[in-house]
């Protein structure tokens, strides 16, 4: 081999030794970039879990506030209807009372809700037939007593109510129905009603 052949082969086998130690350098920053990322990776990870698990305890909490807000909505309601159930069936009661106890209720309302002056009283079917004219004639009989003018005379149309009645004046009503009067008298009724049901003092 002569010297030119030497020269040649020591440049090609620099340039190989070159190049492997840029291959080497290469591979050992790729691995270090891979290293760096897979960190950077699970540092992500771990963040990410992190985040996961609070917003997993948030949403616990979220909807443990929204079971409970519903149980207590389920609660109230099922309170009310109660409520409304007892107060519905009070109403089936006075309605139904015997017809002497009846007649003392219808009045006992009438004497201290009518005016001191002529009126048509209305009631629906079933009092007109269980009390009638002479229950109104009673009704005057004692406004008369108690020295009042007050007239009430029984008037042809019948009530659509459960039962109570209407005195008319004129274009002026006032309204005693048993809806009415026990829809007035439920404000001051619902917290005793609601203690007797729910056993709440």
């Amino acid at each position: 081999m002569n010297g030119a052949e030497k020269i040649k082969e020591r440049i090609i086998d620099d340039a190989r030794k070159r190049a492997e130690k840029i291959i080497e350098d290469a591979k050992l920053e790729a691995q270090a970039i891979i290293k760096d990322a897979e960190k950077q990776a699970f540092q992500r990870v771990a963040i990410m879990t992190e985040n996961a698990k609070e917003e997993a305890v948030l949403y616990k909490q979220r909807f443990r506030a929204a079971c409970e807000m519903d149980d207590k909505k389920n609660v109230l309601k099922m309170r009310q209807d109660a409520i409304d159930e007892a107060f519905s069936a009070a109403l089936t009661k006075i309605a139904g009372l015997p017809d002497d106890k009846y007649s003392l209720f219808m009045e006992d309302v009438i004497l201290k809700a009518a005016k001191d002056e002529e009126g048509d009283i209305v009631m629906n079917k079933k009092d007109k037939q269980r009390l009638g004219k002479q229950f109104v004639d009673r009704v005057n009989a004692k406004f008369r007593t108690m020295g009042k003018k007050a007239m009430l005379k029984l008037a042809e149309e019948d009530l659509s109510s459960c039962g109570g009645f209407v005195i008319r004046y004129g274009e002026m009503e006032i309204n005693c129905t048993l809806e009415v009067l026990l829809n007035m008298a439920r404000p001051n009724l619902e917290a005793e009603v609601a203690a007797i049901l729910f056993g709440e003092q």
